[in-house]
């Protein structure tokens, strides 16, 4: 149960951590390399980053429990 928890807090937390760790880096006002999707509005970019990792980071979750439950039924 302590585990779960902890894995679902660690993703709620970094999802919009790299949301912001993008906008903060890609969205340079002189620059920007992500062009014109900086140019929207800021909250609804940052709310579409935020359920993007999201989805990566569970995906990503569900894939790690998937090879470990296959790495353990071989041995």
């Amino acid at each position: 149960m302590l585990r779960a928890l902890i894995y679902g807090l660690t993703i709620l937390h970094l999802g919009p951590g790299f949301a912001f760790a993008v906008l903060a880096f890609g969205c340079d006002s002189f620059n920007p390399a992500l062009g014109d999707f900086c140019t929207g509005n800021q909250l609804k970019t940052f709310a579409w980053l935020t359920l993007g990792a999201w989805v990566i980071l569970i995906a990503g979750y569900i894939v790690w429990q998937a090879l470990a439950r296959k790495r353990q039924s071989k041995s």
